[in-house]
């Protein structure tokens, strides 16, 4: 036990510098705690006909605190009466003082002090005013309403007690105090006023807002908006019929099924999006007001360093601006003409003009005119102009224009227009233009895409050839893209065959024409990598470029046979064929035939097979 003992007070003294420091911590935590919920403290009192200071101190006992002032300042044995029924002690306090007495809070005391009035009828430069905001049906006190100025954008939110206190310009000849809460109906209230003042403001509940809300199509409500708490705007995706009316709709349930789980991915993801920016870029009072305030705020200019450090202050994202300039990162309600940002422009609504941004732009609502940003460009709605990107550019809706990217373009929408990339092009459904890229997919397409792999998802071309000719005993083949310019991925190989090549990798280029009643004509171009017999890959010296024509007649709706023609011109430094001993399909030499002096064949050959179509 006394090596225990003597443990502890060894522990103690090397540590009682940091105990005394959170003990002292801990005891201010507690007294600010207490302190700020001194005058937010609810009583019950009648006092009928009683002296100002009994009264001051039945109050104070009945709140478990105790009044600090000087008799000098007040009558305090003025008779008075009083009747209040669960009321803070801040509206007790003003209902007594009627605003001669001002109150502040250190600890567990409530100071009272004289209003200073001056002397001479001096306008001050600025005055408050607080006061509660109350639901006049319930008589509930509200919490994260919104109160602002709309000419000089003071704003303030009311706390968790529903007070408020805002500090407004005495020189404005004209204030409107307004005030919002999200399914309230809104108040503006002019102050006549320019001194210290208590305001009381009672709101009404929006008994008509849940009777829209259900009636009304959900991508009419707040649409501008990108907070986790508005309605998601409907995505409506161009059917393939509306597009293509000679197509023959689609009758694979299964197909149909997994077209609308993607559309409900989509939308899903838009959600996830919208949900997110509000919290990511704007403070928490910013984000109060976003859901509050429906009024749109213009302003010519603004400049800010930070989305809540900045001439629009607080009310940043409910304003629109002519010009927008942003050293780090920029936040509003939209932009008409300009918008310059060092790192980030975020705008919950509508783009108009330009908007350039040294990281990226990200735009909640539609943008018309040009876009530019050196990583992303992230805009949720329509697009119209240009939109151009290092990295990716992003359109959540319809795209109308030129797309340009250094690694991605993504419309999940409609494509009026090009994109150009040399990555990927994504887009749902192509109505017009093109897609150009390394790689592009689109789920239907007017229009060719052009690049080394395309995938058109439900008009596409897409073939799986299996056949054979003179060079190869056997080939196979994907063909993807549309009918009017696909790409050609081909694999052909003979085993250990005599006088033929080990294996070929080829792609290529081709184009179909429909012919009707099942009938099809292909031309395709592949150039071939030809591997020999125990050859390394680093001495492979023998290429083989070739054409074919091909006709296709469908059997059923997934399979065809096809045959055709083709001219071969190959390259070789090495003895490839030996036109003696060649077995199977026999080529029609063109020139010189093979011999081991000559390094360049060229033949009409021919090719068979059968095709699984899509």
């Amino acid at each position: 036990m006394a090596v225990n003992k003597t443990s502890k007070e060894i522990f103690i003294r090397k540590n009682s510098g940091l105990i005394f420091l959170l003990t002292l911590l801990l005891s201010l935590c507690q007294v600010n705690t207490l302190a700020q919920e001194l005058l937010e403290k609810k009583i019950t009192i009648k006092v009928k006909n009683r002296p100002l200071d009994e009264t001051l101190q039945k109050i104070g006992n009945l709140g478990d605190f105790s009044f600090s002032y000087s008799p000098d300042i007040m009558d305090v044995k003025v008779r008075i009466s009083i009747q209040a029924t669960n009321l803070s002690v801040r509206e007790i306090l003003n209902e007594l003082f009627k605003g001669n007495v001002t109150f502040k809070e250190r600890r567990r005391y409530v100071i009272l002090q004289k209003s200073n009035a001056p002397e001479e009828p001096e306008q001050p430069e600025d005055f408050n005013l607080n006061g509660y905001i109350i639901d006049n049906k319930t008589g509930r006190k509200l919490a994260n309403a919104s109160i602002y100025e709309s000419v000089t954008l003071a704003s303030t939110v009311s706390n968790q007690y529903g007070y408020y206190k805002i500090r407004l310009p005495a020189y404005s000849s004209s204030v409107r105090l307004e005030i919002r809460k999200e399914d309230y109906i809104g108040k503006s209230i002019p102050i006549s006023t320019r001194q210290d003042a208590y305001l009381q403001i009672n709101l009404y509940p929006d008994t008509l807002k849940p009777l829209v809300s259900k009636t009304m199509p959900v991508a009419s409500a707040r649409g501008d908006s990108l907070h986790h708490r508005i309605a998601v705007p409907n995505i409506q995706l161009v059917s393939i019929v509306e597009i293509f009316p000679d197509t023959i709709p689609e009758t694979d349930t299964t197909t149909q099924r997994l077209a609308r789980i993607d559309r409900e991915k989509l939308r899903l993801t838009y959600q996830k999006v919208q949900s997110k920016l509000v919290s990511a870029f704007a403070s928490a009072k910013q984000a109060i007001h976003t859901r509050n305030i429906q009024d749109s705020l213009y302003r010519p200019f603004q400049a800010s360093m930070l989305p809540f450090l900045g001439t629009n202050h607080e009310l940043s994202g409910n304003i629109v601006n002519d010009y927008s300039i942003n050293l780090l990162a920029g936040y509003s309600l939209g932009v008409n003409k300009l918008e310059v940002g060092g790192v980030v422009n975020v705008v919950r609504g509508n783009v108009r003009g330009f908007q350039l941004a040294g990281i990226s732009n990200i735009v909640g609502g539609n943008v018309t005119g040009f876009q530019y940003a050196n990583v992303l460009n992230l805009t949720l709605g329509n697009f119209t102009g240009f939109q151009g990107s290092n990295l990716i550019n992003y359109t959540g809706q319809h795209f109308s224009g030129f797309q340009v990217a250094g690694v991605g373009n993504v419309v999940v929408g409609t494509l009026d227009g090009y994109q150009f990339s040399a990555g990927y092009n994504y887009a749902q459904t192509v109505h017009s233009g093109h897609q150009i890229g390394a790689v592009n997919y689109s789920d239907s397409s007017a229009t060719v895409p052009f690049g080394l792999f395309s995938y058109v998802h439900s008009n596409g071309y897409r073939r799986y050839e299996f056949s054979s000719d003179e060079f190869n005993y056997f080939n196979t083949a994907f063909k993807t893209g549309m009918s009017r310019f696909y790409n050609i991925f081909s694999l052909a190989f003979n085993g250990m065959a005599a006088n033929k090549p080990l294996l070929s990798l080829g792609y290529g280029f081709g184009t179909a024409q429909n012919l009707g009643k099942g009938w099809m004509v292909n031309a395709d171009v592949t150039a071939n990598a030809i591997i020999l017999r125990n050859q390394e890959i680093e001495d492979i010296d023998t290429g083989m470029l070739k054409f074919s024509l091909g006709i296709e007649k469908k059997l059923g709706r997934k399979f065809a046979l096809f045959a055709g023609p083709s001219i071969s011109l190959l390259r070789s430094d090495s003895d490839v064929i030996n036109s003696e001993e060649t077995k199977g399909i026999k080529p029609i030499w063109l020139g010189k035939r093979p011999n081991k002096i000559n390094t360049n064949y060229a033949w009409v050959g021919f090719q068979a097979g059968i095709r699984i179509c899509n």
